[in-house]
């Protein structure tokens, strides 16, 4: 992360080192502390920019002016800062924007940040180590295909993920679980692992049932469920 307040920093303290005398009570016991850092999540089924809010808690003691400067970074490093501070009134959110295309999918980090306070009778900035994530996912798709021979029942499924840096969606390998109806509820017969996008399952059945297919979310894609099929 590049914050160019360092240099000004490092010269305004030792200036006040300089010429200003030893700091009251007041001013040793100033405080400021990064509580939390957060983002909602994203789901990506386009290769657009994307806007986000991120959002700033803290606590503060003898602090009359003070700023954040939070690092994010993603797969590939840095990406962006979001910024907070109340030099024209208390700011806990901040507007920024990712490109998927770009910085990947997955784990985003928040933090760690570049803090400056002051009060009327000092002045201080250090690195706050406090760090929050969100998480950007490609949506996913999954779609089901059967067919019967005699008692044999095959089943199909198809699963894809859209994924920005490809500008589009592209076959997805998740362990994917074939479901059947049972009265209400819907009960796992296998799980299996697609492979270049496919999974099949062959089960035994005389009568008509419906199935279906799911699977779960990871760190850098939603999960899916098809839609059922009778067969």
């Amino acid at each position: 992360m590049k914050f160019l307040k360092r240099a000004l920093v490092a010269s305004v303290a030792a200036l006040a080192l300089v010429i200003g005398p030893a700091v009251s009570a007041e001013a040793a016991s100033m405080s400021f502390d990064v509580t939390k850092l957060s983002a909602s999540n994203m789901v990506i089924s386009n290769d657009n920019c994307k806007y986000f809010n991120v959002y700033l808690k803290y606590n503060k003691k003898n602090v009359d002016s003070w700023t954040v400067d939070s690092e994010i970074a993603g797969r590939y490093g840095y990406t962006t800062e979001a910024y907070f501070g109340n030099y024209t009134s208390p700011s806990t959110k901040d507007r920024n924007m990712i490109c998927p295309s770009l910085d990947g999918l997955g784990k985003y980090r928040i933090g760690p940040s570049e803090v400056s306070v002051d009060n009327e009778h000092s002045w201080d900035a250090f690195t706050d180590y406090t760090k929050g994530c969100f998480y950007v996912r490609g949506k996913s798709y999954a779609s089901l295909s059967s067919k019967r021979k005699g008692s044999t029942v095959t089943l199909t499924s198809s699963t894809k993920v859209y994924h920005p840096e490809h500008y589009g969606k592209v076959n997805y390998n998740p362990k994917v679980k074939f479901q059947v109806k049972s009265g209400s509820k819907w009960k796992t017969l296998k799980t299996a692992s697609a492979k270049k996008g496919k999974a099949v399952y062959k089960v035994k059945s005389k009568s008509k049932r419906y199935y279906r297919v799911t699977f779960s979310q990871v760190s850098w894609a939603t999960g899916a469920t098809s839609k059922s099929v009778k067969r």
